[in-house]
């Protein structure tokens, strides 16, 4: 699936997705105004990781919140893997916000993999997500 955020096409968002698709398969997102990249690839056996690298501020966060509440199926937990985003501005947590309420419609969960600018961000903001957080993919899967 690839999607391509308003504006950035000079008009309505535009998802195009192979016939042959389904939930458990590859994506990518590139926000090329901040320089942002999202994907997803399945992981074993129920779980999908979501990746993203570059930077996460007022302009990206929505377009990687539609991005990351679509990846969500039932029965597939989500591993969001934010290990190497360069900057994760306060308007990133309304991330969280939306993927919680993804999760709970679809009876599934999701799980954060943090690097250090979300690492310092939640703790100068003095917020504790209510998900298990991990320094690596692996240790998620785990």
């Amino acid at each position: 699936m690839t999607v391509t955020p308003q504006g950035l096409n000079g008009g309505r968002p535009t998802r195009t997705q192979p016939a042959s698709s389904s939930s458990a398969s590859s994506s990518s997102v590139s926000v090329a105004e901040t320089g942002a990249i999202f994907s997803s690839a399945p992981a074993g056996e129920g779980a999908l990781v979501v990746t993203v690298h570059g930077d996460i501020d007022m302009r990206s966060a929505p377009i990687l919140a539609d991005y990351v509440c679509s990846c969500v199926a039932e029965g597939q937990r989500v591993v969001f893997d934010l290990s190497d985003v360069g900057f994760f501005a306060i308007a990133g947590l309304q991330v969280f916000a939306a993927l919680d309420d993804a999760v709970a419609e679809a009876g599934t969960s999701w799980c954060l993999v943090e690097g250090h600018p979300v690492y310092r961000l939640l703790e100068a903001a003095n917020v504790v997500p209510a998900v298990r957080r991990f320094t690596s993919v692996a240790s998620a899967l785990g």
